[in-house]
């Protein structure tokens, strides 16, 4: 099984926003951290960290594995397991084309403190200087 444990960090006042994910295979972690462009929000840079994330690890994933992803992000948790998002259709759309095979994949909400990893990672990104 794959775990991915995603997060976004994002500034209001200057609309800056970045990922962290920690991608786990074998046991292996393997942390990540990016900007992101042009998100309006906290929720679409919800999205778009696990948009960029899945693209960065896109090799790791084959059809045949169980992924599951952690977030804390309700909106981005529930859309995915409805596969519908009101306001974030788009990017519900291009998650789920990006996994092998949707059917393997399941999404589940953790609270903020167990998904501290990501989330100092992102937060990285932004504090830097």
């Amino acid at each position: 099984m794959i775990q991915i444990q995603t997060d976004a960090a994002f500034r209001q006042s200057t609309k800056e926003a970045a990922a962290g994910i920690v991608f786990v295979k074998n046991k292996e972690q393997m942390p990540l951290k990016g900007s992101l462009n042009n998100c309006q929000s906290n929720q679409e840079a919800e999205f778009q960290a696990l948009i960029w994330g899945l693209k960065q690890i896109q090799a790791e994933l084959n059809e045949n594995e169980m992924i599951q992803i952690q977030s804390d992000s309700e909106i981005l948790v529930n859309s995915l397991q409805k596969k519908y998002a009101k306001h974030y259709q788009k990017e519900v759309d291009e998650i789920l084309s990006l996994f092998p095979n949707p059917d393997m994949v399941f999404v589940i909400w953790v609270p903020d403190s167990k998904n501290k990893g990501p989330h100092q990672l992102a937060w990285q990104v932004l504090n830097q200087d």
